[in-house]
């Protein structure tokens, strides 16, 4: 399958910058292959060739090793400056939406939208895919296997609710056209249901953001025992060719490669665990905000506002009544037990308070001179 991505002027800037540094890569493993009169020998051309060609390009680890595999199956004298294409695997490159592809570049990973050319062919290339660069063209071709319609459907029908969508439904939920559209005509039940749930989601994804970083701290500290166990080959690399031990050494660049194939995968999943990590913040924020829309809301319905009444009127005060009943709670549990009461350190709830404080005195101000929409 061909993805046509469709790149803004930087992205395409870094493209071109991968590529450039992709061919500088191949001038040192030609270098290297006329040097020690070498071949196809991938091992030899791994142990000579990898350190200098990551210290001279700085392409990524995985980009580095394909490129190695990819290199020793050109013919010998072939002009690295016609290159236009390079080996990807699905962790130098993935699809992230419908309409989006993330690539990992020298500055990092960039994110584009993409369309979907067409099928051609079986796939008969080493690497699951290639990325092409002809002037500003720019696709990238994936062998794929095509999953029957009806595996598709059962899997869509497994996927989980996520927080975030739970957090639209209950939003949903409180608008006026949900309320009037119950039978019983008995939107303060339905309102306070409403509420009872946020409660639960806000819950949930206060646990969700603690498992996150438990994950995310376990990640890096692993990450960091891979790292230091991958820069202390290259020396015992070298120490084994120069002792004559070849046996040695493909031993050693298979643990190398096992270990960047980690170290990727690590990379990887650590990018999702932000990616996640931002989409429960998300929901804290979205379900908070909903949260105080359904105090607003009760508090209309048992005390119904004068029909000239604006009812934006107190909103976001229920929740400031809501803080002070703790603390009166607080202050009455000193008296009783003759200790101090202590709750969830509040830091974090302050900071969001103080966020959101922000925003809405730059929008006001931003209002007040014509600019917001």
């Amino acid at each position: 399958m061909t993805y046509r991505l469709l790149p803004g002027p930087a992205d395409l800037d870094a493209v071109h910058a991968l590529l450039a540094a992709y061919r500088r890569m191949l001038v040192v493993l030609e270098e290297i292959r006329r040097a020690h009169g070498l071949r196809a020998n991938v091992v030899a051309l791994v142990a000579h060739g990898y350190q200098r060609a990551r210290h001279e390009t700085g392409l990524p680890a995985r980009l580095v090793t394909l490129g190695i595999r990819d290199f020793a199956r050109q013919a010998a004298g072939f002009d690295p400056q016609r290159v236009v294409s390079m080996p990807l695997d699905d962790k130098l490159f993935s699809v992230k939406t419908a309409s989006e592809i993330a690539l990992t570049t020298l500055q990092g990973r960039r994110t584009m939208p993409y369309r979907v050319e067409g099928y051609d062919g079986p796939w008969h290339d080493l690497a699951s895919a290639r990325l092409t660069l002809e002037g500003d063209a720019l696709t990238i071709q994936v062998g794929v296997s095509v999953a029957a319609s009806e595996d598709i459907r059962k899997e869509e029908t497994r996927m989980p609710e996520t927080i975030l969508t739970r957090v639209g439904r209950i939003i949903g939920g409180l608008s006026s056209a949900a309320l009037d559209a119950v039978e019983d005509r008995n939107p303060l039940a339905v309102a306070e249901q409403a509420l009872r749930e946020i409660d639960a989601v806000i819950h949930e994804a206060r646990l969700d953001l603690g498992r996150i970083k438990a994950e995310a701290h376990r990640l890096t500290a692993r990450r960091g025992q891979l790292d230091a166990e991958l820069a202390a080959l290259p020396d015992k690399l070298s120490l084994a060719l120069a002792n004559g031990r070849e046996d040695l050494a493909r031993a050693g660049i298979a643990r190398q490669l096992d270990l960047e194939s980690q170290i990727e995968a690590i990379e990887s999943t650590l990018a999702d665990v932000d990616e996640r990590q931002a989409a429960a913040a998300k929901a804290m924020q979205a379900a908070q905000a909903a949260r105080r829309d359904a105090e607003h809301r009760i508090a209309l319905l048992r005390t119904p506002p004068a029909k000239a009444a604006d009812p934006l009127d107190g909103y976001g005060r229920e929740e400031a009544a809501r803080s002070r009943r703790i603390a009166q709670s607080l202050r009455a549990i000193d008296r009783v037990t003759g200790t101090a009461a202590s709750v969830a350190d509040p830091s974090i709830e302050e900071l969001d308070r103080l966020h959101r404080d922000d925003a809405i005195e730059r929008r006001l101000a931003a209002l007040k001179q014509g600019r917001f929409s």
